[in-house]
């Protein structure tokens, strides 16, 4: 999983371009004082623009906050450090209003949280959030907290591998209903005294129907939670997650966890940890839960009167089954007969996979986050960086580079071996383009001719937005 994505190109009603902290400034204010309809595109600079005095409060609704070169390292916002503000408030970004959109940027270095919101239908994309000194992105129980909110392909991280404090974590949902946090990476949500940190993901205090999939989690104190104690969550998804934490937090945690949860499916996600269980399923509250098809190191443990259905999970994967454990890389390494084809068929529940393969690719589903393809008759694979394909997954256009010398005549396969027709065009001697438009969602291989004549194999996904 290389959270590769494309930027956001959504615009609403008039749109505003800065390039300066004042200019950002008199935008948020002329948000919030015409009632929204509007987008606001932030040139690439660093933007010192929250503090306990005033930052980004926004109350209207339908607005869009994104970079204009749609590259989030580029545009930051930073706030006056990772440190204690209590008890005064320092957010990089609050939504208030309903349907705020942000997206292809960062937000680091505050008081409280990277991003904080009341308010339904937040989308965020893109969104590189670094040290803040409490949790990342926060859903505040403010009323009947905030709905359908969806965030995708962001980065969340410690830069230090180590959190300031206890109380942090990654996504923090209070009330939330009816969320999506889908392909994104965490890292290093870690405590260093005190208590463990909150999750990477969690989901609480009354929220429910909330679906986490295709994440990667990467030594964070707890992994995903849905409840804690007898505050409860309600029903939603976990699947196709990639779970690892090599121990070396004080307070390293489980890597899933369900705790007056009732209604919920755990299904094919990848753990592998240093705490004794992988799954933790607790309180009498918790019932009519489904885990099923995970693939992990630890065991799968019931407590304090909870219950669930389990089926073909493995407690017991070891770690040269994997392709780079030390980086949390969970793809399996080869054709492994304890795993594929060894799971419960779980259409329409699960349909892909962490790297939206869809399932199945063999006589049944595999066990774990990943669809592993049996390659044939296909070449030699060349697992340098010497060719890339962008964006990947691909809606449209697809383009091929090399980054060592020209390349000559890719070509297109599906997973049966057969050529595609993709309108295969060249820009110049390195790089070339195909129209990807009439493919069908699935996984497909790029065969490539470098200048030293051999064969370069790439995969990539393409998949129907």
């Amino acid at each position: 999983m290389n959270n590769t994505v494309t930027s956001c190109n959504k615009t609403i009603g008039t749109v505003v371009t800065v390039s300066t902290t004042t200019e950002l400034y008199n935008a948020i204010n002329l948000v919030n004082s015409t009632g929204g309809n509007m987008t606001v595109l932030i040139k690439n600079g660093v933007y010192p623009i929250a503090s306990t005095s005033w930052y980004p409060y926004i109350t209207a609704n339908n607005v869009v906050f994104r970079s204009f070169s749609g590259n989030r390292d580029s545009v930051i916002l930073t706030g006056t450090g990772m440190k204690s503000v209590s008890p005064d408030v320092e957010i990089g970004l609050y939504a208030v209003g309903n349907n705020i959109t942000i997206a292809d940027l960062t937000i680091r270095e505050v008081g409280n949280h990277g991003i904080a919101t009341v308010g339904d239908s937040i989308f965020i994309h893109n969104v590189r959030v670094q040290n803040t000194y409490e949790q990342m992105i926060k859903g505040n129980g403010v009323g009947d907290g905030a709905d359908y909110g969806r965030v995708q392909c962001s980065l969340m991280e410690y830069t230090a591998g180590i959190g300031p404090e206890y109380y942090i974590g990654g996504i923090d949902i209070h009330l939330g209903d009816h969320w999506i946090v889908r392909d994104n990476v965490f890292k290093h949500i870690q405590s260093p005294s005190v208590s463990v940190a909150e999750h990477a993901v969690h989901f609480w205090k009354n929220g429910s129907d909330n679906t986490v999939e295709r994440n990667l989690i990467i030594n964070c104190d707890r992994g995903i939670g849905f409840g804690l104690g007898d505050s409860p969550n309600t029903g939603g998804k976990i699947r196709n997650n990639m779970i690892y934490n090599d121990g070396s937090g004080v307070f390293s945690d489980v890597g899933i966890g369900l705790e007056t949860s009732p209604g919920t499916k755990v299904y094919n996600n990848s753990i592998y940890i240093n705490y004794p269980n992988s799954i933790e399923y607790r309180w009498p509250s918790t019932v009519d839960v489904d885990i099923k098809n995970n693939l992990c190191n630890k065991l799968i443990k019931q407590r304090d009167g909870a219950q669930a259905n389990l089926a073909t999970n493995i407690t017991n994967a070891q770690a040269d089954w994997f392709a780079d454990v030390t980086e949390g890389d969970l793809h399996l390494i080869s054709n492994n007969p304890l795993v594929v084809d060894q799971g419960s068929y779980l259409v329409p529940e699960v349909v892909d996979d962490i790297d939206q393969l869809i399932r199945p690719q063999g006589a049944g589903f595999d066990i774990g986050a990943q669809e592993y393809v049996i390659i044939t008759n296909a070449g030699e694979v060349n697992s340098s960086n010497e060719i890339s394909l962008f964006p990947n997954p691909v809606s449209s256009d697809l383009f091929i580079k090399s980054n060592k010398g020209n390349i000559y005549t890719p070509k297109i396969y599906n997973l049966m071996g057969e050529l595609i027709e993709t309108n295969m065009r060249q820009i110049d001697k390195s790089v070339w383009t195909a129209d990807c438009r009439d493919l069908v969602p699935g996984l497909y291989f790029c065969h490539i001719i470098n200048s030293n004549n051999e064969l370069m194999l790439v995969k990539f996904v393409m998949i129907a937005y």
